[in-house]
């Protein structure tokens, strides 16, 4: 009878669990063991909630479980775990065959601490203490919904023991490390403890730094201490989050309901190796930067897969009103575009974010500064990262590490605005009329998105102490920036933008669809580890785009309108960096008059450094021929390369071919147009050579079809400046640039690349200055 009463409250329990909760499960895959026999699951505590919350979840997984497979890391001295392990560890010693797993499971409601004055969030919240029976039911009740799940890879004994014979040390050893790692997920899910903001802005004005700081200021404006410590004061109430918890929690259902509005989904890629290096470092999210979408979108994504909000630096013009208080309370740490003239300022800036760092907070700033008006990613903006590399050989109490962010969209909010301001309207000043007016693309589609994190970069392995902060600031900044194009994916948009603005006006659907399914076969043949590409059929893609109003569709046909045009290059420009080294490669191989690899390869060597520069090309030099060689046999199994007699290559009539020497053509025509105006002027002006390039230019993206202002961009061309420097092909002096190379020779390759009508009309416009 007592059997059958618990037997029925179990069942009651269990579906009580199941109707106040919605566990979202992190790395389901997990609870899978070899053997269902053989696994025990491991619970950070024996709380009877969670206990059958995992039942459910094994239930609904079809996974086998009684009893005696649950244990406890921490069961206040019920069942110590240290004794459950020291017989399972005999067993495993007696039985090698039967390779025991322990998968540790951890469960979270709420997820986040809290330091708000309501007594029902203090009860309700997840915290680093166990809560007690109300406690307990609360956090059920109120946050339930909102469970996290998060599952890790098994601990297998049999590795555990092979360096250890003594039974009850394994089972010490072993229980040690499991209680250690609920520690550390606990600390990268919930994050450390919240400060007081105002204790946390006391703290930040009582640093030695500031206070010098306030010294050498109050001394050179000869006013009072008193005076400038309460303008900090009121700096750094500008500047620090006010950080909660409740917000991000009633945040993370609007943004879900404004994501299905907006998106036909969105895609997140490599969530797992963040996740893990969480654990043990302070991490830095560094995300390219397209969008306003992009805060929302990253601190949403990072939520919904169990990872620590960050707190984001973001500009003082989003502290408009309503939007930035809730920003401010979702994490955003406000700041001004320049710091320059006002060291007071930078030293209250760093040294917030140095207190927020030796904290364990997670922190976020777009390393571009401002958002990419043309798809390419901009130079880095290396004040912050320079702060915190700084702060990091200054001494970390714990390692850092960057994470690169790559974001991706078929269509963007802003694309219209976009636009204006590439022909030269100024750029719209944030404000509370603008917002809302912005509400209105809730009644809009813009296809799917994309979310890629890259290669995590651990600044103990990266940072060189050796060289001063500002090499070693420029090394780690660029390999950021290579970082995030490696992770790119392929969005619709980015494939049916390069063909459609590299081949004729006006395309049938078919022949369309023909090119960007051939494009998305070379990119997946030259990028095999490329997780993030388009689902469905290009005539899929080509509906949606016409839907969006990226393009025109009449009959069989598409073809775009000029304001289309300058829109679809943004896209184009997304994946560029994937395309330039294949596309050059065409181009050489149908333009040499003897395309034999040596001279293929010889030629995209003299230009690599310039095309690194722009478009942050991962490769070392010494890595180059081995990359084109693979680009070469990617080339010819996607038969748009052919071998004409032994290692003379010559290109195909396959469609694709056109369009992607059309791709790279614009780039070498932008160098050949500077080159020209340099030489033709003993000396010049940085801002003259700059403005003459791009009257030029204004007239050959004509040629292509399309008046894209994107074609005489003012960063590629200073980038390609700063390269020619760098490897002294020019000298500056005085404000004035030199031509220090053989220009006669340097033309005379340039004749036998691009095509005679381009140079001649280049020439013209130069004889016209």
């Amino acid at each position: 009878m007592l059997s059958l009463l618990q037997s029925g409250l179990h069942y009651l329990g269990r579906q009580f669990i199941n109707i106040v909760t919605r566990p979202r499960v992190v790395n389901p895959e997990l609870l899978q063991a070899k053997s269902t026999r053989n696994a025990y699951y491991i619970l950070e505590n024996d709380r009877l909630s969670h206990q059958l919350l995992l039942k459910n979840v094994l239930q609904k997984q079809g996974i086998p479980f009684m009893e005696q497979q649950l244990l406890f890391a921490d069961s206040e001295g019920k069942s110590p775990l240290k004794e459950d392990l020291t017989e399972i560890v005999a067993t495993q010693q007696s039985n090698p065959k039967l390779n025991i797993q322990i998968i540790p499971v951890a469960i979270f409601h709420g997820r986040r601490p809290n330091r708000e004055k309501s007594w029902l969030n203090l009860l309700c919240t997840e915290t680093w203490h166990k809560a007690g029976p109300l406690g307990s039911v609360m956090q059920l009740l109120i946050n339930g919904r909102q469970t996290l799940v998060s599952v890790d890879k098994p601990l297998d004994l049999q590795q555990l023991m092979v360096k250890e014979d003594n039974v009850e040390s394994i089972a010490r050893k072993t229980a040690r490390v499991l209680r250690t790692h609920f520690s550390i997920l606990r600390a990268s899910i919930i994050g450390p403890d919240l400060s007081h903001r105002r204790t946390l802005i006391s703290l930040v004005l009582k640093h030695p730094n500031i206070q010098k700081a306030i010294d050498l200021q109050a001394a050179e404006r000869n006013t009072s201490r008193h005076r400038i410590e309460r303008h900090c004061f009121k700096t750094l109430d500008k500047i620090a989050a006010n950080y909660s918890p409740t917000t991000i929690r009633l945040l993370d259902p609007i943004l879900n309901w404004v994501w299905k509005r907006l998106y036909n989904g969105v895609k997140v890629h490599n969530t797992a190796e963040i996740q893990e290096i969480s654990k043990t470092h302070q991490i830095i999210y560094l995300p390219c930067h397209r969008s306003h979408m992009d805060y929302l979108l990253l601190s949403w994504a990072l939520y919904r897969h169990g990872l620590m909000i960050p707190h984001v630096a973001a500009g003082e013009n989003l502290n408009i009103p309503i939007v930035g208080p809730i920003l401010k309370r979702g994490g955003a740490i406000f700041m001004r575009r320049k710091f320059h003239g006002d060291p007071l300022y930078a030293c209250l800036y760093k040294t917030y974010l140095e207190q927020m760092s030796h904290r364990g907070h997670a922190l976020e700033y777009f390393i571009e500064g401002g958002r990419s008006r043309t798809g390419r990613l901009l130079p880095a903006k290396t004040g912050l990262l320079s702060m915190s590399i700084d702060s990091f050989r200054e001494g970390s109490p714990k390692p850092v590490a960057l994470i690169p962010v790559w974001i991706g969209y078929d269509r963007l909010v802003e694309s219209r605005s976009y636009q204006k301001e590439l022909a030269g309207a100024k750029k719209k000043r944030e404000s509370f009329t603008e917002f809302f007016s912005s509400l209105k693309i809730l009644r809009q589609k813009f296809g799917e998105t994309l979310l890629s994190f890259g290669k995590p970069i651990p600044l103990e392995d990266h940072s060189d102490s050796s060289l001063s902060l500002e090499e070693d600031v420029t090394n780690i900044s660029q390999q950021v920036m290579c970082n995030i194009n490696q992770a790119a994916g392929v969005t619709k948009s980015s494939l049916l933008a390069t063909c459609l603005l590299s081949g004729s006006q006006l395309q049938s659907v078919a022949e369309l669809s023909d090119k960007s399914t051939r494009l998305l076969n070379l990119l997946t043949q030259l990028y095999p580890n490329t997780a993030l590409l388009p689902d469905g059929k290009p005539s899929d893609w080509i509906q949606s785009a016409h839907n969006m109003r990226q393009l025109e569709t009449k009959l069989n046909l598409v073809e775009v309108n000029q304001s289309q045009a300058q829109e679809m290059s943004f896209y184009r420009n997304n994946i560029q960096h994937m395309l330039v080294l294949p596309s050059m490669y065409l181009l050489l191989a149908h333009r040499l008059e003897s395309p034999r690899a040596q001279n293929i390869n010889l030629t995209i060597r003299m230009l690599y450094p310039f095309l690194q520069a722009e478009l942050f090309l991962p490769y070392k030099m010494e890595e180059l021929t081995d990359q084109l060689k693979q680009i070469r046999d990617g080339l010819l199994e996607q038969n748009l390369l052919e071998e004409s007699e032994p290692q003379v290559w010559k290109t195909t009539s396959n469609a694709l071919v056109n369009t992607l020497i059309l791709n790279a053509e614009p780039i070498l025509l932008r160098y050949y147009i500077l080159l020209r105006v340099l030489t033709r002027y003993e000396e010049i002006s940085r801002d003259d050579l700059i403005h003459s390039s791009q009257q030029i230019a204004e007239n050959i993206h004509l040629e292509y079809g399309y008046s894209t202002p994107e074609y005489k961009d003012e960063q590629v061309l200073k980038s390609f400046i700063k390269q020619l420097r760098n490897l002294d092909f020019i000298r500056e002096e005085n404000a004035r640039i030199r031509a220090n190379f053989d220009s006669e020779s340097l033309f005379k390759q340039a004749n036998k690349i691009l095509r005679p009508h381009m140079i001649s009309l280049i020439d013209h416009k130069l004889r016209e200055r």
